[in-house]
């Protein structure tokens, strides 16, 4: 199931990203249509992806121990960072791909079009979901490269929790101003204006958020920097998971990535080519005011 929604992942989710465009009148109405349906495509191997890392989860709680329900849960490895971010991922995941499937309807889409929603939403997906299984993923080859152990798993667990919290405290209020309208791209807002004022408290909770992620990225350098001029340990191999049910035969479709790539590369160039190639064929509109009087 893994295979399938990685090469299911390869095809619906490179060609997607005019979700963000759908109210701009330049891009065509069928390629917008397109990255409508492969948008909500797209919700397809998420949702295995989801259900495959959860139900594999819950064997490995049940192997140590869990019982009931939800006993699995604690009988998890809550100390280990891994198991940590998989959990933070994954509610960042469910919020941001919320947002992407609210993007992908035109009529919603009209509402928070070129609004700070669609930062929140999109932060959430690569800074928040992507970005927080980087770190983890560094925490556990550090070690392997460096010949280093990390000098504090409890600055770790510190360090990811920080940024966890930080990006919900700056993604959160801006999924709400922009149902306010905030609009995205700005410069400089105006708060005292009566229009404006609603959005102040929250922006400035944005900007809290955007302190938090900074002292973790910050935590996060100094970990790994002070874990290089530490002491030499010797290292053990590198460890991968077993599965529980051995899979004695996969097709030849599922187990070669050449075709997928080149479907996915396809796919990419013709849905981004031909939208950027109208672009720049359109006629120039916004000549300056100043220019045009100065040819008169």
């Amino acid at each position: 199931m893994a295979r399938v929604s990685f090469i299911l992942f390869l095809v619906f989710a490179m060609p997607i990203g005019i979700h963000h465009l759908f109210a701009d009148p330049q891009i065509g109405s069928g390629f917008k249509f397109l990255h409508a349906v492969f948008t909500g495509m797209v919700s397809v191997p998420t949702l295995l992806t989801v259900f495959t890392i959860c139900a594999s989860v819950e064997i490995a709680g049940r192997l140590r121990g869990g019982k009931g329900a939800f006993g699995w849960l604690t009988a998890l490895p809550w100390q280990n960072p891994m198991m940590l971010v998989v959990a933070f991922s994954f509610v960042m995941l469910g919020l941001g791909g919320a947002g992407g499937l609210i993007n992908m309807s035109y009529q919603l889409n009209t509402t928070v079009h070129n609004t700070q929603w669609v930062t929140g939403h999109f932060h959430l997906i690569f800074g928040g979901a992507i970005v927080i299984m980087y770190f983890a993923i560094a925490y556990e080859l550090w070690p392997q490269l460096t010949g280093r152990a990390i000098v504090s798993m409890k600055l770790v667990r510190t360090q990811l929790w920080l940024w966890f919290i930080g990006m919900l405290v700056v993604t959160l209020p801006w999924h709400y101003v922009g149902l306010l309208g905030a609009p995205r791209r700005m410069a400089y807002y105006d708060y005292k204006m009566p229009g404006l004022e609603a959005q102040a408290f929250w922006v400035s909770m944005s900007a809290v958020g955007g302190l938090i992620l900074a002292v973790s990225g910050a935590l996060f350098i100094y970990i790994l920097a002070k874990s290089q001029f530490g002491p030499a340990v010797p290292q053990q191999g590198f460890r991968f998971a077993s599965a529980v049910h051995p899979v004695e035969r996969v097709p030849a479709a599922l187990n070669s990535f050449g075709l997928w790539v080149a479907l996915m590369i396809g796919l990419t160039v013709v849905n981004y080519s031909v939208p950027i190639v109208q672009l720049l064929r359109l006629p120039q509109t916004s000549v300056p005011a100043v220019v045009v009087g100065a040819q008169r």
